[in-house]
């Protein structure tokens, strides 16, 4: 009885009209968390940017008034608690959106120089953050949200989690299809309190990530990914519809599932990975 109740209220709650609203952030210190926060606080949200470091977070929240830090560690349930009790003081939040991930140097589960295969620390840290990170915030909006009447959660995956990707490393990949999986099924579950999900899988995109590559990309490579500003407009896109959006965005020389086609790629050879 109270989904259905949950869901009639919900009809209408959500439009594209942002001002006062409140918005959380995740990733917020940098990459395509800092550039949604600018984007949401220009639509008049109240933006509160989580990250584990203060300085970035203040960083972002010299950008607009209107943008709060919050120190939170989003694998870490205490600290997501803290920072929740923080937020609604201000008010129940509209709108949910996560950007926070991680990746490691470590990529490989089998390579000739050993310092390339992932560690277990390696695998604990991207599976703490990539996923139960995932976990921990949708668990903590999602009571407020459905006694307001509902709310959007908009989570970045990755194309990696959708596909073959040969940047990704194994890790990373295991962690975004557990992402994925999730919020397929997660989705009608809380669609019935009203709260409407969507995924966001990007494809190469160029934020502070990309600096934990084996091989670092080129300033060329670089400024051919996808930008944050450009992240920044597709999860404003999807935050600001009343139904689940499931969007892939991939730069144009990256065709979905597999490396780039024989195009001027100098970074391959870096990778030890060459297109036939």
């Amino acid at each position: 009885m109270f989904a259905l109740d949950a869901v009639a209220r919900y009809e209408g709650f959500m439009t594209q009209e942002w001002t006062d609203k409140i918005v959380i952030i995740t990733g917020g210190g940098g990459g395509m968390g800092r550039a949604a926060a600018k984007r949401f606080a220009e639509a008049g949200a109240q933006a509160f940017v989580l990250g584990r470091t203060a300085s970035a977070l203040e960083e972002t929240a010299a950008l607009a008034s209107t943008i709060t830090p919050v120190v939170c560690d989003v694998a870490d349930t205490e600290s997501v608690g803290q920072a929740m009790d923080t937020i609604l003081e201000a008010g129940t939040p509209a709108a949910l959106i996560h950007t926070a991930g991680i990746n490691t140097p470590d990529r490989f589960m089998a390579h000739a120089d050993a310092s390339k295969v992932a560690e277990t620390s390696s695998w604990q840290r991207v599976m703490d953050i990539n996923v139960l990170g995932v976990v921990h915030m949708i668990r903590a909006v999602t009571p407020p949200m459905a006694r307001q009447g509902g709310g959007k959660i908009v989570v970045v995956s990755s194309t990696a989690g959708h596909g073959f990707d040969s940047y990704a490393g194994v890790p990373y990949t295991a962690s975004k299809w557990a992402v994925h999986g999730m919020l397929f099924t997660a989705r009608a579950q809380l669609n019935a309190h009203g709260i409407v999900v969507s995924e966001y899988a990007p494809g190469e995109a160029n934020t502070p990530i990309v600096d934990n590559r084996p091989v670092l990309p080129s300033a060329d490579h670089r400024k051919a990914m996808i930008q944050t500003e450009d992240c920044a407009e597709a999860l404003f896109y999807m935050a600001s519809q009343d139904h689940s959006v499931s969007l892939i965005q991939l730069p144009r020389y990256q065709p979905f599932g597999g490396m780039p086609p024989q195009i001027p790629a100098p970074w391959l050879d870096g990778l030890e990975i060459h297109p036939a």
